[in-house]
């Protein structure tokens, strides 16, 4: 009997050391800041949470924190290709807008003044015939409508 009494008495003191102690913070008149198990009976106190438990399972937690990890880098990874899009999407707007820049130039310099001359890609020069210009006035619209918005 006095065995099994020390038994529960054991178990009964393993149990009381594992429940978290209730902690207590309060500063003196000096300023200074105490922690104790127990509230001062003449000052304002603050009573304070217990920590968390530790994980009940070693290789639990570390899957967990491996999947935190790869949650992580997985935004990361969106998060670059992300701001890998804009830039392109900038750059491609940039690009449409120097288009439509050339494309407006070429358009004003075939429509005004007289004939035009242009330089071959053989170093001659020649005189438009009024059909290539026209063709080419053609293009240059068709151009202004593709770039410009």
């Amino acid at each position: 009997m006095t065995l099994r009494r020390t038994a529960l008495l054991l178990a009964g003191l393993v149990f009381c050391t594992a429940l978290p102690a209730a902690m207590y913070k309060w500063v003196d008149e000096d300023g200074r800041t105490h922690y104790s198990q127990y509230p001062p009976p003449d000052r304002d106190y603050e009573a304070l949470q217990p920590p968390p438990p530790p994980a009940s399972d070693a290789g639990q937690a570390q899957q967990e924190l491996e999947d935190l990890l790869q949650r992580q880098d997985e935004q990361r990874q969106a998060r670059e290709q992300a701001e890998q899009k804009a830039a392109e999407s900038e750059q491609q707007a940039e690009q449409r807008r120097k288009n439509c820049e050339a494309a407006r130039h070429n358009l004003e310099i075939l429509t005004t003044g007289g004939r035009k001359r242009i330089t071959g890609a053989d170093g001659v020069a020649r005189y438009l015939p009024e059909e290539e210009r026209q063709a080419k006035i053609a293009e240059a619209q068709k151009r202004i409508e593709e770039y410009c918005d």
